[in-house]
């Protein structure tokens, strides 16, 4: 892994293009990610620096404190990182996420995160200081090693993710579960998912978020070399023989979906088993606006962070 080291010149703080997220500022690290996985959108994005090169903005909590400081009103919260892990397992850029999410929370101002990467205790005892203003979301499809190693080569194992679950529970922060992507015949099998559904019940998430997986150029290229002439990979081209095609991101990205009779049906299925384990899911608009025209994920983030400022001042300059 090569990383290189930047000076950003644009503006730290962006606006989301999602639709739970329209209002949020959004604030990405770096340019590129350690984890690879094959899913991930973000490897076909312009400033992509290629597979394998990371690059890191050396002035970036700096230029994130002249923005604070010139606007008349804080952000409610701040959303980490649309385009990259918070947590990449690279000390430079861990060092720099922690400064950031200090900055941010010294001032009263929200931090959410979506990982699949290992939290290390440091900010664990950050956030214990802020926990009514940290909103955690762990991302997670499987507990089987083997296969998470296969489209998630350098994420955290499942065995860590559930430790970092544990330790946010443990601070007063109870995280959002994220299965996305679902990916079918992969990872969306009873299989699969209830053994996953029994520890976290155990644990005591009540709450998780499941979504299938698209398919961009990018990601069906980067799954055909991960997976391989399997009879996996087999069946995801089977289950995206009758695909439809969405628009996401204000209709600013066209995607491949899975038809929406096999979504609405799997997420039944899936939500059905997931509550004999008194877990309740969700589906999201913003990723399946032919599903379903609620925006869950705003709601959650509405109870944690809304409360506090109005959705409608939250880009106050």
């Amino acid at each position: 892994m090569k990383l290189l080291l930047k000076e950003r010149k644009s503006s730290i703080l962006s606006p989301s293009t999602l639709k739970c997220l329209s209002d949020t500022y959004t604030l990405n690290p770096t340019a590129g990610c350690v984890h690879l996985c094959s899913y991930c959108y973000a490897r076909g994005y312009s400033n992509y620096p290629g597979d394998g090169t990371i690059v890191l903005y050396t002035n970036i909590t700096k230029k994130l404190e002249n923005e604070l400081n010139r606007k008349r009103k804080s952000p409610g919260f701040v959303y980490f990182s649309p385009s990259c892990d918070a947590f990449q397992p690279v000390k430079q850029i861990l060092d720099t996420t922690y400064s950031l999410m200090f900055l941010l929370l010294e001032r009263g101002i929200g931090v959410s995160f979506l990982t699949k990467g290992h939290i290390p205790d440091k900010f664990i005892t950050l956030f214990k200081s802020h926990n009514d203003l940290v909103q955690a979301h762990i991302g997670i499809t499987t507990l089987e090693r083997r296969l998470q190693r296969l489209i998630e080569p350098n994420a955290a194992t499942p065995r860590i993710r559930l430790k970092n679950i544990s330790s946010l529970i443990n601070i007063g922060i109870l995280p959002e579960i994220k299965l996305d992507p679902l990916i079918p015949g992969l990872t969306d099998s009873t299989l699969n998912l209830e053994p996953l559904f029994k520890i976290l019940n155990k644990l005591g998430i009540k709450s998780a978020g499941i979504n299938y997986l698209f398919l961009r150029p990018i990601i069906h290229k980067n799954i055909r070399k991960d997976l391989g002439h399997t009879k996996v990979l087999k069946r995801i081209s089977q289950a995206f023989h009758n695909n439809v095609d969405l628009s996401l991101l204000a209709n600013k990205s066209r995607v491949k979906a899975l038809n929406s009779y096999f979504r609405k049906k799997q997420y039944k299925c899936i939500s059905s088993l997931a509550e004999s384990y008194n877990i309740k899911t969700h589906v999201c608009g913003c990723k399946n606006p032919d599903v379903t025209k609620e925006l869950a994920c705003r709601d959650i983030w509405q109870k944690y962070f809304y409360k506090k400022v109005s959705q409608y001042q939250l880009f106050d300059s």
